[in-house]
């Protein structure tokens, strides 16, 4: 992502911890119309940053029906595979939403993703069955996090703890906000 492209060029002046943020903190079906609709969106996003390859949702699959699956697994990686592990499994994720119209928030896709990316999806089964709880309230403190923080969007950028960056950026303006902040 753009912010871990910064990392090599700044050092120690940036870490990057992502969090969760629940934009559909429950089930809830979206019609497959309106879900495309809403997805043409996307384009405006991809013309900025054409590396990212946001695509309009095919209709070949259901919309994601709510943001726990994916958050939870994210943790379950995290905790269990390692840092390198989640930044793979992550960016595959957001692939597969953005750019392959998958349902990430079914279990299949999700240990598919992990599978893609080395992950070793049995184990991830075994986790995510084993300590569901304790994933999912992991998520939703992030969630509540940010909320008291006054997070409204994602991607949202804290930067030394005051300073929120909300929506997409360019790497050029990360980097300024990054010089002028941070080192």
């Amino acid at each position: 992502m753009r912010l871990e492209q910064l990392e090599p060029e700044v050092g120690d002046a940036l870490v990057v911890e992502w969090r969760s943020f629940m934009l559909r903190p429950a089930p809830e079906p979206r019609p497959l119309e309106q879900f495309t609709r809403y997805t043409q969106r996307w384009q405006g996003i991809a013309e900025l940053e054409p590396a990212a390859a946001f695509r309009t949702w095919t209709g070949e699959h259901e919309p994601p029906s709510h943001s726990m699956p994916p958050l939870a697994a994210g943790k379950a990686v995290l905790a269990d595979f390692g840092r390198a592990a989640f930044d793979r499994f992550h960016l595959a994720l957001m692939r597969a939403y953005f750019t392959e119209s998958r349902t990430i928030s079914e279990r299949g896709v999700i240990l598919d993703v992990a599978a893609a990316v080395g992950i070793d999806a049995e184990a991830l089964a075994v986790t995510l069955d084993d300590r569901a709880a304790d994933f999912e309230a992991a998520v939703v403190a992030d969630h509540r996090e940010a909320l008291s923080l006054g997070i409204a969007a994602v991607p949202t950028a804290v930067v030394n703890g005051e300073y929120m960056l909300q929506g997409a950026m360019s790497v050029e303006q990360y980097r300024r906000v990054v010089e002028r902040l941070g080192g």
